[in-house]
């Protein structure tokens, strides 16, 4: 009996040798397939964040900050280093927001500025866009709670698939449209948004009687502390919205800002309001910026940090 338990043991063991070795093979051969696509510029971002000393600004966020945040422009007026970590959403806001813990430091400021719709489902990972944004740079799989593991596990035969089958990508979501060096992203987003509206193509936005799960209040509580423990600060800021895409009432915002700061604790420093922008401010979504409403934004953010005494 003893040594049929040890064959078990031994057969289990090298089961999960040989399983966690294809798995690594997969990920890493062959190498950088994915580098010319949009999601693998969180490659640069977090080697960005790796790099740059505190004090410092990271921005939490989808999509609605790599189209939306002047860099050089937050930089300069606020006197800190900025990390800008926005992407896509499609990652999900709580792996940005792992992600950001790779380096957060004393005197840094975190500005969650996560699109509406996160307080519903706040725990949730995109495998496909991580995956194939992470590529063959491994170590950032650290990131990904242990909780979620399984799912990665059972998505890597997908991955391969279409590892083998990507043909690469340019213009504007690509590696093309952004800086190698900051990641700021670079090409020129004029208004086509188009007329009539298509809220099947761009989206609409409606938070109407919006709850924020007990997940969510659990997992930003904690991470509140973590924060703080580090010796910085957190708070939550609005992104950037088409107006016309707005099919709620505006009290619907403030009701919402009300549960961040109550249920969660952690202060809003922007009015909701300010940052509903005219279709000439907007892009190609309901939360992409034109390169004038990217700088409308930035503008609007740096006047919220002073008015909260974050920076002068």
């Amino acid at each position: 009996m003893k040594q049929y338990i040890k064959y078990m043991i031994s057969v289990l063991v090298l089961f999960f040798i040989i399983f966690e070795a294809i798995i690594i093979a997969i990920i890493c051969y062959p190498k950088d397939v994915f580098k010319s696509s949009y999601q693998s510029i969180i490659v640069d971002k977090y080697r960005i964040l790796q790099e740059t000393k505190s004090p410092k600004i990271i921005i939490i966020s989808g999509s609605s900050s790599a189209f939306g945040l002047d860099q050089k422009m937050l930089e300069e007026k606020s006197g800190y280093n900025v990390v800008n970590l926005g992407l896509h959403a499609g990652f999900g806001h709580l792996f940005y927001s792992e992600l950001a813990k790779e380096n957060i430091d004393q005197g840094d400021i975190v500005l969650l500025g996560y699109e509406y719709g996160w307080q519903n489902g706040f725990d949730d990972l995109g495998q496909d866009l991580i995956m194939t944004g992470i590529d063959n740079n491994i170590d950032m799989y650290k990131h990904i709670p242990v909780s979620h593991w399984k799912d990665f596990v059972g998505y890597i035969f997908k991955y391969a698939e279409t590892k083998n089958s990507y043909k690469g990508a340019t213009g504007i979501y690509s590696r093309e449209a952004f800086d190698r060096e900051t990641a700021q992203m670079t090409m020129d987003r004029q208004y086509e948004m188009g007329e009539p509206y298509n809220e099947e193509v761009y989206g609409i936005v409606d938070i109407t009687g919006a709850q924020i799960s007990d997940n969510a209040v659990d997992y930003l509580r904690e991470y509140k502390e973590y924060i703080e423990s580090r010796g910085a600060s957190v708070y939550f800021i609005s992104p950037p919205t088409l107006k016309k895409a707005i099919t709620c009432d505006y009290q619907e915002f403030q009701n919402l800002k009300e549960q961040e700061i109550d249920l969660i604790g952690i202060p809003y420093i922007s009015n909701p309001e300010d940052y509903f922008f005219e279709d000439e401010l907007m892009s190609n979504s309901a939360y992409h910026c034109s390169t004038e409403g990217e700088k409308k934004r930035t503008e609007l953010l740096i006047r919220a940090l002073r008015q909260a005494n974050l920076i002068q």
